[in-house]
């Protein structure tokens, strides 16, 4: 027999999250770094990342990845990097260090977490959207989700037959993928050149180049290019800004183009077309393809970040050194963010220790103002 409720049903409101003084979201190593600094402040902070390990956007990349930076200079604050400090690390050894780190300093990391909206709410927090559709809030955010997030891949992609394969960095990542017949990788960075090299012993391989790359020796007067970089100033921050046209610099461990005819690649000048099969170049020749690896750069996607005030109208963040435009909303780890040395290893430190800095700075003059 059922029995009749006596009075109005209770409903239970859903709990709102709890405000955190900060959020971080990425735990490479600008994440990392600001979490170190966070953590040195006293503050109420996490860090979220989408991987199922720390280091795990280094071990998916491609399997012959060496830094070009000496153990030396891929150190974070308060932990060097050991081993050779004149060597250099392959990724999996860096991804491995990233772990160490985040293990040795007790960092507060949630793995396997994709935040897929920010926004503020009517409290003015910024409310975090999580894929299982829960939510976190924090005062501060910091956007430390990778300095190369995306891999770029330039609209002439739709111009090539879909028989033609198209691989880029984020997915690029041994020999074996590539199938029989002519290989044109576009773009002649580190990444192009290493990814050139290694498939010219099975294929016949086209590598079309840009504007040419700032390469300095890798050792001079017995010392890293990076020692001497450092010394000169070039990694201070605001040293050195893009509207000067200075470039970071590749040394000369990155393999040359002598070296990678030697090899039997063929270089050739910048790609200007593509028709189903089909490429021509700057100097009007043309070649018949197979494969095409898009090595030239990466992109960050803003479109989840709905807090309007922190964008242009194209959808770049809007930022000084790292603070954007948007009260409580910091970057750490972007290219040129503060000089020459941010968007490389050497500068996570850096520039994540001037964003928390601003962060606590900003964070005080607001509970003075409100006492």
């Amino acid at each position: 027999m059922l029995r009749r409720q006596k009075g109005p049903l209770k409903t239970s409101k859903p709990a709102v999250p709890a405000v955190r003084d900060v959020i971080v979201l990425g735990a490479g190593q600008s994440g990392l770094s600001a979490g170190y600094y966070l953590q040195q402040a006293g503050l109420d902070f996490i860090i979220l990342d989408r991987s199922r390990r720390i280091g795990d956007a280094w071990r998916f990349r491609y399997e012959s990845l060496t830094l070009f930076t000496p153990r030396a200079f891929n150190g974070l604050p308060g932990l060097a990097m050991p081993g050779d400090p004149d060597g250099r690390p392959d990724r999996l050894e860096f991804a491995d260090f990233l772990e160490d780190y985040a293990t040795h300093f007790a960092l507060p990391v949630q793995l396997g977490v994709r935040v897929d909206k920010i926004q503020r709410d009517a409290e003015g927090h910024f409310e975090l959207t999580l894929s299982n559709q829960s939510t976190m809030r924090a005062r501060s955010v910091i956007l430390a989700y990778g300095t190369y997030p995306a891999a770029s891949v330039p609209a002439m992609r739709k111009d090539f037959a879909p028989k033609v394969t198209q691989l880029n960095m984020m997915s690029y990542s041994r020999p074996a993928q590539v199938t029989e017949g002519p290989v044109l990788v576009v773009g002649d960075g580190a990444s192009g050149r290493d990814i050139a090299a290694e498939l010219a012993p099975g294929h016949q391989v086209f590598l079309a180049t840009g504007r040419k790359p700032f390469i300095l020796p890798a050792r001079w007067f017995g010392k890293s290019l990076w020692y001497w970089l450092n010394e000169w100033g070039f990694f201070k921050p605001k040293t050195h800004s893009r509207k000067f046209g200075l470039k970071q610099p590749l040394p000369s461990t990155v393999k040359s183009l002598r070296e990678l005819k030697a090899r039997g690649v063929v270089i050739k000048p910048r790609l200007m077309s593509a028709n189903g099969t089909a490429v021509t170049f700057q100097d009007g020749t043309t070649q018949t393809v197979k494969t095409v690896i898009w090595a030239v750069g990466y992109v960050m996607d803003t479109r989840w970040i709905d807090v309007p005030e922190a964008k242009d109208e194209k959808g770049y963040l809007l930022h000084e050194r790292g603070v954007s435009k948007a009260s409580g909303l910091y970057l750490a780890g972007r290219r040129w963010q503060s000089g020459m040395a941010s968007g490389l290893i050497v500068g996570a430190g850096p520039d994540a220790e001037y964003v928390v800095n601003d962060l606590i700075e900003d964070r005080t003059e607001c509970t003075s103002h409100a006492d």
